[in-house]
């Protein structure tokens, strides 16, 4: 119960949205995942529809809220149909409205342009020709600036890493395993 209340803090004061329930197992695929950031500034968390990608992403973008002084922002893009939206989407998390002279996309990369922050970018897969753009502009234009994906697929952005996501163990047959917890 203490780790999930030190959890659900964590992410209230990163901006992303609380967990459900506490998130069980993953030490490993957490650890790999947070040194991935830390090494690249793009990441993308792959797997199938279901594995947990965006449980293991808001997990992990909590644990390294502190690396980022300026921020964590998370950005659900399953509401979002027009590849040319993506930008308005990312601009609603931060706050952001529409500037006179300013498309909304270039108001988020100067909003974003020295902040040392996380963005985590959410069920990317319906959205690769949005997302991809977006995100080589983003990392362009912002050098302090790291990125998490989460996608069925790679956005085969150019120094992209990509974190395969397994599904969760069920270590053994006596119903011990992380996927077992999950259910409880």
């Amino acid at each position: 119960a203490e780790a999930a209340r030190a959890e659900q803090t964590s992410q209230a004061r990163a901006g992303l949205p609380s967990p459900l329930s506490p998130f069980i197992g993953r030490a490993r695929e957490r650890a790999e995942l947070r040194d991935a950031i830390r090494a690249r500034r793009q990441v993308t968390a792959v797997g199938p529809g279901g594995v947990g990608k965006t449980r293991l992403a808001l997990a992990v973008a909590g644990d390294l809220a502190g690396d980022f002084q300026d921020g964590v922002w998370f950005v659900d893009l399953v509401p979002v149909t027009d590849p040319a939206m993506v930008g308005s989407a990312v601009a609603a998390a931060l706050g952001l409205g529409e500037q006179q002279g300013r498309s909304i996309d270039d108001s988020v990369l100067a909003a974003l342009a020295d902040r040392r922050a996380l963005l985590v970018l959410d069920n990317c897969e319906h959205l690769p020709d949005g997302v991809a753009p977006f995100v080589e502009r983003l990392l362009a234009a912002c050098p302090y600036l790291s990125v998490l994906t989460t996608s069925r697929a790679r956005l085969l952005v150019p120094f992209e890493g990509v974190y395969p996501v397994p599904p969760l163990s069920l270590e053994g047959h006596d119903l011990t395993g992380a996927a077992i917890e999950e259910r409880k």
